[in-house]
């Protein structure tokens, strides 16, 4: 069928019915693509969905799974945003920007994990007997495997963890805010991280973590300063605030560092595999 003429458009008339039609969708298609006048971008740097899920789920250390299992979108459409990020835009970005923007990815993915296989079982591995029952270690290769595709890649917690942001950044206080599932881990912040208070944020998480008698603490029986394993797997992460002890200090409260000395022996406490769920609620 050929095209009208450009007499014979003038004379055609459109019903009203199709030029309402013919506005509508259009209106759709701005909207879906993301082009309509005040339309949302697909990646806030703010994290407002992300937040929201910690706020509603994370309480005093422990993570709410069961309920958030039940409701999953805002985790989900957080997960949406991180994978649909352009690398370029990404590339734009200060080392604080990227720093919040991994640690956010981490903690989301260890999450979702766990949701996926909620409640953990026991595999037929030697972990099965080696870790809790509900532990994130009881899920199969759970370090290694994909669990997001991030600028077109496969991405890991292993590969987030130790080839982006320990291999990229020298920021040994990312130790106190990747939240592996475990009680064992720091506790899961009620917030997302953001680039502009991410240096608060961190240096709030190292004070929490080394004020916990869990992670750290003092035996003066023993003259003996206990730390988490943690800070010895991680130790060479340490080295340039002059290793995990010096590094440390500047984070125990104040009466604690005052009993140290020379001779203070450094040791070692167990680490808690066990999931960071919150208390089975009556």
């Amino acid at each position: 069928m050929s095209k009208p003429s450009m007499k014979l458009k003038k004379k055609m008339k459109i019903p009203y019915c199709d030029k309402a039609f013919a506005w509508l969708t259009l209106a759709a298609m701005l909207l879906f693509t993301g082009t309509a006048v005040g339309a949302e971008p697909d990646f806030d740097p703010e994290y407002p969905a992300w937040n929201q899920v910690l706020q509603q789920f994370a309480t005093n250390g422990g993570f709410d799974y069961q309920a958030l299992q039940k409701d999953p979108a805002l985790l989900d459409d957080f997960l949406k945003s991180i994978s649909a990020l352009p690398e370029n835009e990404y590339e734009k970005w200060n080392e604080v920007q990227k720093i919040a923007f991994w640690i956010n990815a981490y903690n989301a993915l260890a999450i979702k994990v766990v949701l996926d296989h909620y409640p953990p079982k026991r595999g037929l591995s030697w972990k099965a007997v080696a870790y809790p029952e509900t532990s994130i270690q009881q899920i199969s290769n759970v370090w290694d495997r994909s669990l997001l595709k991030i600028f077109g890649e496969d991405y890991s917690l292993n590969r987030i963890e130790h080839g982006t942001l320990r291999k990229e950044f020298e920021e040994p206080r990312i130790h106190f805010a990747l939240v592996c599932a475990a009680r064992g881990c720091p506790e899961l912040r009620s917030e997302a991280y953001v680039p502009a208070r991410l240096d608060q944020q961190l240096d709030d998480q190292a004070r929490q973590f080394f004020a916990n008698p869990k992670k750290a603490k003092y035996d003066a029986g023993e003259d003996a300063l206990y730390l988490s394993p943690i800070l010895r797997w991680f130790s060479e992460d340490f080295e340039a605030d002059g290793g995990p002890v010096v590094f440390a200090k500047k984070y125990l409260p104040s009466e604690t560092v005052q009993q140290l000395s020379d001779n203070t022996k450094l040791k070692w406490l167990d680490y808690d595999w066990s999931l960071n769920e919150m208390e089975a609620r009556s």
